[in-house]
């Protein structure tokens, strides 16, 4: 039990704040922390180089040992000739920005005397939580689709965590993690459900309010897959001061699997599951985000928008962060491609923009040898 509960999104049904719920008990619908936690700046550990400077902002006591998390850069750089802050998240331990929220989950599943924690994840999420785990002394359990290359799991694996391979679509792996979590000790860990997981998301923007000397940026351009950084960017701008002052947030997705866009052409505010294309950013190949609703409300009320970014323009655009000295996954490069089209659209921001990078190109071997020999 906790200091804080949970409300569904959907039906607004309260529930007492348990580490191991991950949905709605009686809809099915995505769970928040209830009431907001909100963030006093004076409570800030500015000591602390980790994101557990914000831990008065989290739903779990900094834990006795971290992997240094957090703060990840801000560099200066550009694209197209026009001058971005470029946020460095796949400088975190395990290479990409699911170190934020798997480290504040899986500290509080410890502390909760939580044993073993099961994930589906093709990629990013199952070796953040494998690390974490190890981190804590859990034992984690990862399912992936059977097409997953062992190249991706291998990370993993070396962490020590059992990787269970899962033949069938995406739903189906989900299923069996969830299934193998109904023992005592055992909670499902889920990047694209959990509302501890979104909360230790919300530090990348808390950082780039610090690192900008206390001010939010005109705009951030963020991937989106399932949806967590941007529901993060959300609750970091409440936790400090509400909706006002906070920034425009744009949604990148592969053209290819961009169910956000297709909503917000037909003026929707619900979003329906799409079978998800072939594209090189397959962290975002997400064709039914869990929190679909919330991130296309999230969007209006930044006065942002989905961008829906082509296969070569993805392509192109990684390269030239490439040659920034920026070697990220195909994935990480959507927020810089889909900047690059509003620019072209003649989108003018009103002050500096963020652009995200959310995982290393070290995890993508192929992907970038693919990249290289067509330039």
């Amino acid at each position: 039990m906790t200091g804080w509960s949970l409300r569904c999104s959907r039906c607004g049904h309260l529930s007492p704040g348990d580490v191991a719920q991950w949905r709605c008990p009686r809809c099915g619908g995505v769970l928040a922390i209830d009431p907001p936690l909100r963030l006093d700046p004076a409570a800030i550990a500015s000591d602390d180089p980790t994101l557990w400077r914000y831990a008065a902002v989290l739903p779990a006591a900094r834990p006795r040992r971290t992997l240094g998390e957090g703060m990840t850069p801000l560099v200066a750089g550009e694209l197209d000739g026009e001058p971005v802050w470029f946020k460095l998240d796949f400088s975190l331990p395990t290479g990409s920005f699911k170190d934020r929220g798997a480290s504040v989950l899986v500290a509080s599943l410890a502390a909760a005397g939580v044993r073993c924690l099961t994930v589906d994840s093709s990629g990013n999420a199952a070796a953040a939580f494998a690390a974490y785990a190890a981190l804590h002394g859990l034992e984690a359990r990862v399912f992936a689709p059977a097409g997953t290359s062992a190249e991706k799991l291998l990370q993993a694996r070396a962490y020590g965590a059992l990787v269970e391979l899962v033949a069938g679509p995406r739903e189906t792996v989900a299923a069996a993690a969830q299934a193998a979590a109904r023992v005592p000790g055992r909670v499902y860990a889920s990047h694209n459900w959990h509302p501890i997981f979104v909360e230790g998301t919300k530090t990348w923007l808390l950082e780039v309010w610090e690192q900008l000397g206390r001010r939010w940026p005109a705009a951030c351009f963020v991937p989106v897959g399932g949806g967590s950084l941007l529901v993060g960017a959300e609750l970091a701008v409440g936790a400090l001061d509400g909706r006002a002052g906070g920034p425009l947030l744009v949604a990148a997705q592969p053209a290819a699997c961009a169910p956000l866009a297709r909503a917000w052409e037909r003026g929707s505010d619900e979003v329906d599951p799409l079978p998800p294309g072939e594209t090189l950013a397959e962290g975002a190949r997400i064709g039914a985000p869990p929190r679909g609703a919330l991130l296309l409300a999230a969007l209006r009320r930044s006065g942002g928008w989905p961008e829906a970014v082509p296969e070569p323009v993805l392509r192109e655009t990684v390269r030239l962060l490439w040659r920034q000295g920026l070697y990220v996954e195909p994935t990480a490069g959507l927020g810089a491609a889909a900047y690059r089209l509003a620019r072209r659209r003649g989108w003018e921001p009103a002050g500096p923009v963020v652009v995200l990078l959310t995982g290393s190109g070290l995890k993508t071997a192929a992907a970038a040898r693919e990249l290289l020999e067509e330039a």
